[in-house]
């Protein structure tokens, strides 16, 4: 009488991690992570940022165009506004704010950074809310072309697709897989 040891049932999508990893394989996983999230970052950054630089062309007519100094104005405004809001897209720091209980992490923190870094985000949601609401006394004004409220309204919706495209990316957090790495010695 032969006996049949039966072998359990392994899905295949499970064969693509081992159960434990040592360090080395840790540390390997987590930087192709990263590396992986830094790439997608950079892609979503180049793409949301043709959206105020596009829109900022917008207001070249009429800031040369425009018989009225306060729809040139305006334009200057709007203009500085969706520059503003491109620069805090590519060039201020997208960091997650850490809890003060957290344990600190392994690697290295992000340096102070300057005045202008630290608050121009505010500064350029005052500006464009100042914009959005010029919209309104240009509603029915004579001298500007009829859709120029609407253009006025640019810099805030711009503003607010870049910060929530900000938030997104931040939500994955790669750090906090360093202060999950168990210590498992290989074989």
């Amino acid at each position: 009488m032969a006996t049949r040891l039966r072998k359990t049932f392994h899905n295949s999508d499970d064969d693509t991690l081992p159960e434990h990893l040592d360090e080395e394989e840790q540390e390997k996983l987590i930087a192709k992570l990263r590396a992986e999230n830094d790439d997608r970052n950079e892609e979503y950054k180049r793409l949301f940022l043709a959206l105020p630089s596009v829109s900022a062309m917008a207001y070249i007519p009429a800031l040369i165009a425009s018989r009225l100094v306060q729809a040139r104005l305006v334009s200057l405004l709007c203009m500085t506004s969706l520059i503003a809001t491109a620069y805090i897209l590519a060039f201020v720091p997208n960091v997650r704010p850490k809890p003060p209980n957290r344990v600190k992490s392994k690697r290295k923190s992000v340096p102070e950074s300057g005045p202008v870094r630290q608050y121009i985000s505010y500064l350029n949601g005052a500006l464009s809310l100042l914009s959005a609401l010029n919209s309104i006394t240009f509603r029915d004004k004579r001298g500007v072309h009829d859709g120029f409220w609407l253009l006025c309204l640019l810099p805030v919706v711009s503003f607010t697709v870049i910060m929530l495209a900000r938030e997104l990316m931040l939500s994955v957090d790669v750090d906090e897989l360093e202060d999950l790495k168990y210590e498992y010695k290989g074989a």
